[in-house]
Protein backbone atom coordinates (compact mmCIF):
# COMPACT_ATOMS: atom_id res chain seq x y z
CA UNK A 1 0.00 0.00 0.00
CA UNK A 2 1.65 3.34 -1.22
CA UNK A 3 2.11 5.78 1.34
CA UNK A 4 0.23 9.20 1.38
CA UNK A 5 2.45 12.27 1.84
CA UNK A 6 0.51 15.36 3.29
CA UNK A 7 2.62 18.81 3.82
CA UNK A 8 2.24 20.38 7.17
CA UNK A 9 1.17 24.09 7.56
CA UNK A 10 4.91 25.60 8.11
CA UNK A 11 5.55 23.83 4.45
CA UNK A 12 2.80 24.99 2.81
CA UNK A 13 3.52 28.83 3.95
CA UNK A 14 7.25 27.86 3.00
CA UNK A 15 6.38 26.90 -0.56
CA UNK A 16 3.66 29.86 -0.81
CA UNK A 17 6.45 32.00 -0.58
CA UNK A 18 9.16 30.76 -2.65
CA UNK A 19 6.30 30.86 -5.46
CA UNK A 20 5.19 34.13 -4.30
CA UNK A 21 9.19 35.45 -4.70
CA UNK A 22 9.69 33.22 -8.14
CA UNK A 23 6.63 35.13 -9.30
CA UNK A 24 8.36 37.96 -8.17
CA UNK A 25 12.07 37.70 -9.73
CA UNK A 26 10.07 37.09 -13.04
CA UNK A 27 7.76 39.66 -13.28
CA UNK A 28 10.87 42.06 -11.93
CA UNK A 29 13.12 40.39 -14.50
CA UNK A 30 11.07 40.50 -17.40
CA UNK A 31 10.13 44.23 -16.33
CA UNK A 32 13.65 45.79 -16.29
CA UNK A 33 14.32 43.88 -20.03
CA UNK A 34 11.21 45.25 -21.10
CA UNK A 35 11.57 49.22 -19.57
CA UNK A 36 15.41 48.92 -21.26
CA UNK A 37 14.11 47.69 -24.67
CA UNK A 38 11.42 50.77 -24.28
CA UNK A 39 14.04 53.48 -23.56
CA UNK A 40 16.88 52.03 -26.16
CA UNK A 41 14.17 51.87 -28.84
CA UNK A 42 13.80 55.67 -28.06
CA UNK A 43 16.19 57.12 -27.31
CA UNK A 44 18.77 55.12 -29.74
CA UNK A 45 16.83 54.62 -32.80
CA UNK A 46 17.29 57.39 -35.27
CA UNK A 47 15.14 55.95 -38.84
CA UNK A 48 13.02 52.91 -38.99
CA UNK A 49 11.66 51.43 -42.53
CA UNK A 50 7.43 51.66 -42.04
CA UNK A 51 7.54 47.91 -43.62
CA UNK A 52 11.10 46.56 -43.51
CA UNK A 53 12.02 45.79 -40.36
CA UNK A 54 15.48 45.10 -41.68
CA UNK A 55 15.98 48.46 -42.44
CA UNK A 56 16.73 51.23 -39.87
CA UNK A 57 19.43 53.51 -38.17
CA UNK A 58 20.31 53.36 -34.54
CA UNK A 59 23.21 54.79 -32.76
CA UNK A 60 25.66 54.07 -30.78
CA UNK A 61 26.17 55.72 -27.28
CA UNK A 62 29.80 55.06 -25.76
CA UNK A 63 29.55 54.48 -22.17
CA UNK A 64 32.88 53.49 -20.75
CA UNK A 65 36.32 52.55 -21.92
CA UNK A 66 39.61 51.52 -21.21
CA UNK A 67 42.77 51.71 -23.27
CA UNK A 68 42.74 53.44 -26.87
CA UNK A 69 42.60 51.18 -29.95
CA UNK A 70 43.67 53.79 -32.27
CA UNK A 71 46.63 54.84 -30.43
CA UNK A 72 47.76 51.21 -29.23
CA UNK A 73 45.97 48.50 -31.34
CA UNK A 74 48.11 46.08 -29.58
CA UNK A 75 47.62 46.82 -25.83
CA UNK A 76 44.62 45.99 -23.92
CA UNK A 77 41.32 47.94 -24.61
CA UNK A 78 37.72 47.45 -23.18
CA UNK A 79 34.75 49.46 -24.11
CA UNK A 80 31.15 49.22 -23.03
CA UNK A 81 28.46 50.93 -25.35
CA UNK A 82 24.98 51.50 -26.01
CA UNK A 83 24.06 50.57 -29.34
CA UNK A 84 20.30 50.12 -30.78
CA UNK A 85 20.77 46.62 -32.85
CA UNK A 86 17.95 44.62 -34.28
CA UNK A 87 17.72 41.02 -34.11
CA UNK A 88 15.68 38.72 -36.44
CA UNK A 89 16.87 35.96 -35.33
CA UNK A 90 18.30 33.59 -32.49
CA UNK A 91 21.35 34.07 -30.71
CA UNK A 92 24.10 36.41 -32.18
CA UNK A 93 21.22 36.94 -35.09
CA UNK A 94 21.61 33.04 -36.13
CA UNK A 95 18.41 32.16 -38.55
CA UNK A 96 17.91 35.90 -39.22
CA UNK A 97 17.92 35.08 -43.12
CA UNK A 98 14.77 32.98 -43.34
CA UNK A 99 11.88 33.79 -44.45
CA UNK A 100 9.48 35.39 -42.21
CA UNK A 101 6.75 32.99 -42.99
CA UNK A 102 9.03 30.17 -42.04
CA UNK A 103 11.20 32.10 -38.91
CA UNK A 104 8.21 33.84 -37.56
CA UNK A 105 6.00 30.39 -36.34
CA UNK A 106 9.49 28.73 -35.81
CA UNK A 107 11.02 30.73 -32.82
CA UNK A 108 7.11 31.28 -31.32
CA UNK A 109 7.12 27.50 -31.88
CA UNK A 110 10.38 26.69 -29.90
CA UNK A 111 10.17 29.68 -27.78
CA UNK A 112 6.68 27.71 -26.15
CA UNK A 113 8.52 24.31 -26.19
CA UNK A 114 10.74 25.96 -24.19
CA UNK A 115 8.60 27.24 -21.57
CA UNK A 116 6.73 24.06 -21.67
CA UNK A 117 10.11 22.10 -20.51
CA UNK A 118 11.29 24.55 -18.08
CA UNK A 119 8.24 24.80 -16.45
CA UNK A 120 8.16 20.99 -16.18
CA UNK A 121 11.60 21.13 -14.88
CA UNK A 122 10.84 23.71 -12.19
CA UNK A 123 7.84 21.67 -11.04
CA UNK A 124 9.78 18.55 -10.39
CA UNK A 125 12.96 19.84 -9.00
CA UNK A 126 12.62 20.15 -5.13
CA UNK A 127 12.15 22.92 -3.03
CA UNK A 128 15.05 22.89 -1.42
CA UNK A 129 17.03 22.62 -4.86
CA UNK A 130 17.01 26.75 -4.35
CA UNK A 131 19.59 27.82 -6.71
CA UNK A 132 18.46 25.29 -9.60
CA UNK A 133 15.04 26.98 -9.31
CA UNK A 134 16.73 30.61 -8.92
CA UNK A 135 18.48 29.50 -12.38
CA UNK A 136 15.32 28.41 -14.18
CA UNK A 137 13.49 31.13 -13.35
CA UNK A 138 16.26 33.53 -15.13
CA UNK A 139 16.76 31.33 -18.03
CA UNK A 140 12.44 31.44 -18.15
CA UNK A 141 12.37 35.74 -17.58
CA UNK A 142 14.78 35.51 -20.51
CA UNK A 143 12.85 33.52 -22.94
CA UNK A 144 9.59 35.89 -21.98
CA UNK A 145 11.48 38.61 -22.28
CA UNK A 146 12.85 37.91 -25.76
CA UNK A 147 9.07 36.60 -26.90
CA UNK A 148 7.64 39.68 -26.18
CA UNK A 149 9.84 41.31 -28.24
CA UNK A 150 9.01 39.18 -31.10
CA UNK A 151 5.12 39.16 -30.51
CA UNK A 152 5.13 43.30 -30.09
CA UNK A 153 8.26 44.07 -33.00
CA UNK A 154 8.81 41.16 -34.86
CA UNK A 155 12.16 41.14 -33.82
CA UNK A 156 14.54 41.14 -30.62
CA UNK A 157 16.03 44.48 -29.71
CA UNK A 158 19.70 44.26 -28.37
CA UNK A 159 21.15 47.26 -27.02
CA UNK A 160 24.02 46.59 -25.08
CA UNK A 161 27.48 46.80 -27.08
CA UNK A 162 30.91 45.26 -25.55
CA UNK A 163 33.95 45.10 -27.59
CA UNK A 164 37.74 44.56 -26.26
CA UNK A 165 41.29 43.37 -27.36
CA UNK A 166 42.91 41.20 -24.17
CA UNK A 167 46.76 39.86 -25.03
CA UNK A 168 45.42 40.21 -28.92
CA UNK A 169 42.61 38.88 -29.12
CA UNK A 170 40.48 41.63 -30.80
CA UNK A 171 36.16 41.18 -30.27
CA UNK A 172 33.29 42.78 -31.21
CA UNK A 173 30.97 40.79 -29.01
CA UNK A 174 27.01 40.83 -30.40
CA UNK A 175 24.98 42.91 -29.55
CA UNK A 176 22.86 41.73 -26.37
CA UNK A 177 20.14 42.71 -23.73
CA UNK A 178 19.26 41.94 -20.03
CA UNK A 179 17.18 38.92 -21.26
CA UNK A 180 20.18 37.48 -22.24
CA UNK A 181 22.10 37.97 -19.36
CA UNK A 182 19.46 36.18 -17.45
CA UNK A 183 19.44 33.40 -19.75
CA UNK A 184 23.32 33.45 -19.67
CA UNK A 185 23.67 33.72 -16.17
CA UNK A 186 20.04 30.77 -15.68
CA UNK A 187 22.55 28.33 -17.60
CA UNK A 188 25.59 29.00 -15.52
CA UNK A 189 23.87 28.84 -11.78
CA UNK A 190 22.05 25.51 -13.47
CA UNK A 191 25.04 23.86 -14.42
CA UNK A 192 27.32 24.45 -11.36
CA UNK A 193 23.96 23.37 -10.01
CA UNK A 194 23.94 19.99 -11.37
CA UNK A 195 27.81 19.21 -11.46
CA UNK A 196 28.99 20.92 -8.42
CA UNK A 197 26.04 20.85 -5.60
CA UNK A 198 23.86 17.79 -6.81
CA UNK A 199 27.12 16.28 -6.11
CA UNK A 200 27.41 16.95 -2.45
CA UNK A 201 23.92 16.13 -2.24
CA UNK A 202 24.38 12.35 -3.25
CA UNK A 203 27.10 12.16 -1.17
CA UNK A 204 25.16 13.69 1.93
CA UNK A 205 22.88 11.69 0.98
CA UNK A 206 24.67 8.81 0.58
CA UNK A 207 26.49 9.42 3.97
CA UNK A 208 23.62 9.59 5.80
CA UNK A 209 21.45 6.55 4.23
CA UNK A 210 18.50 8.96 3.11
CA UNK A 211 17.60 9.55 -0.71
CA UNK A 212 16.65 12.84 -2.24
CA UNK A 213 13.11 13.60 -3.34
Amino acid sequence: MSKIYTLTPQAVRTKVFSLICLAVMLLGSVGLDQVSKIHAQNELMRWSHETDLTQYQGQRVPLYSFGDPIQAPEQFYLAFAFNYVRNLGAAWGALSNLPDNIRVPFFYTVTLLAVIIIGIYMKSTPAHHRLAIFALGLILSGALGNFIDRLVHGFVIDWIDVRWNILGWRYDFPNFNIADSAITVGVMLLTFDMLVLETLRRKAGDFYGIQDE
